[in-house]
């Protein structure tokens, strides 16, 4: 069997590891040239994505990630209001291994060990599917073939498109612009309010923010992982409705949105201590994007076959869940062990990804539904009349319930 894996971000990977640690040839192909210039931030993995991994990576790799991660046995997130009053806590103790770790750190340990197999600057454009045959089509000018395609290209794949007939994601009306700050730059009050827990903060306006303290025991350079811990950071993402900022936004220089999100903020009258998070914050680690989602009722209606798909690029969500990689890597562990029974013999690739493909819907639409409950509310912020229940009233229990169905994850 030979498998083509069309995306080199967290499934993509995850699902070549586990493929050729179980002896099935796999190329990745990857638009990208530089895996230190990936966007993305913080990324909470639950004990079900951290058993996936286990069961994907070799031992080696299995320990660099936990080095250049934080290790957790229970989440909380805290809920504030833009003043920074706490609303209320939601959390759980979870039932194994948790990882915090940094998206860019992830994506770097998970592309090492693969690039025999791993082929950049490939951004596919097409494919063909003759009878069990797949050729993949890719700029500038290549052609490669498979028995298996899965496509791991992310929410924007035209490969996606071609699969299932049309479109499989929408805007939700909601942007981000997110970025670091060093805890060093920040006064001693806002680190007090910033170090106990990650937060999510609601203001009226259609507006919200989201911190979290990360302070993992080793960082990942150039070189690989350092020696020692390196200095803390506060990893920031703000939320706005999509018409309060510039069509263009996605084009702006870093610096430009950092000094657009603290000028957002500034206007809602946040707290001092929240604001400071942009208006300090490394510049150049300061980027912005659309939040899409798919319908949860239409995830994975296309026909299992040769070509199937995993992550975004089935269901994307938007990042307020937390739960995009994490269910990324889950796929790409249903995923190899089904093709693998199909490489032993015990099944044909279509019954293998049929199988695969019911087992995902067991998960990632309760996945997307989860993680576009908070965008309800924050742009239900931006209405006068939600601003006042927002402020005071929030509903604790349906968020309550919400945030523990994620993060059991």
């Amino acid at each position: 069997m030979r498998v083509v894996v069309v995306g080199g971000g967290i499934g993509g990977l995850a699902l070549a590891h586990g493929l050729t640690l179980r002896g099935i040839h796999t190329d990745v192909l990857e638009r990208d040239t530089d895996f230190t210039l990936t966007g993305g931030y913080k990324l909470h993995l639950g004990p079900m994505a951290v058993r996936a991994l286990h069961q994907l990576l070799p031992p080696e790799r299995m320990a660099r990630l936990r080095a250049a991660s934080v290790r957790t046995d229970a989440f909380e997130l805290a809920v504030r209001t833009h003043r920074g009053q706490l609303l209320l806590t939601a959390g759980e103790v979870e039932s194994g291994e948790s990882l915090d770790i940094d998206r860019i750190t992830l994506r770097r340990i998970l592309a090492e060990g693969l690039e025999p197999h791993l082929l950049t600057d490939r951004t596919a454009t097409s494919y063909d599917l003759t009878g069990d045959h797949v050729s993949i089509r890719t700029r500038p000018g290549h052609v490669h073939h498979a028995d298996v395609l899965v496509i791991a290209d992310g929410a924007h794949s035209t490969l996606i498109q071609q699969l299932s007939g049309g479109i499989t994601n929408r805007p939700t009306g909601l942007v981000g612009i997110a970025g670091r700050t060093s805890t060093s730059a920040l006064t001693h009050t806002s680190q007090d309010l910033l170090r106990e827990r990650p937060s999510l903060a609601v203001g009226a306006g259609g507006v919200g923010l989201f911190t979290s303290w990360h302070a993992p025991q080793s960082s990942y350079d150039r070189t690989g992982l350092t020696e020692g811990p390196p200095e803390p950071v506060v990893i920031w993402g703000m939320i706005a409705t999509e018409e309060q900022l510039p069509s263009d936004f996605r084009n702006l220089p870093s610096p430009h949105l950092a000094e657009l999100a603290a000028e957002l903020l500034g206007r809602r009258r946040w707290l001092r201590d929240l604001q400071q998070l942009p208006q300090r914050s490394n510049p150049q680690s300061v980027g912005a994007f659309r939040f899409l989602a798919a319908d949860p009722l239409n995830v994975a209606t296309w026909a299992p076959g040769p070509v199937t798909a995993l992550g975004d690029a089935a269901h994307a969500m938007p990042p307020t869940g937390g739960q995009g990689a994490a269910t990324a890597i889950r796929d790409a562990a249903h995923l190899t062990a089904e093709l693998a029974r199909a490489a032993d013999g015990e099944v044909t690739i279509t019954e293998a990804a049929a199988s695969f493909q019911r087992t995902m819907l067991g998960y990632a639409p309760q996945a997307v539904r989860d993680s576009l409950e908070p965008v309800r509310w924050i742009k239900a912020s931006a209405h006068p009349v939600a601003r006042v229940a927002l402020t005071g009233l929030l509903p604790a229990a349906g968020y309550l319930s919400a945030t523990v169905r994620r993060f059991r994850r």
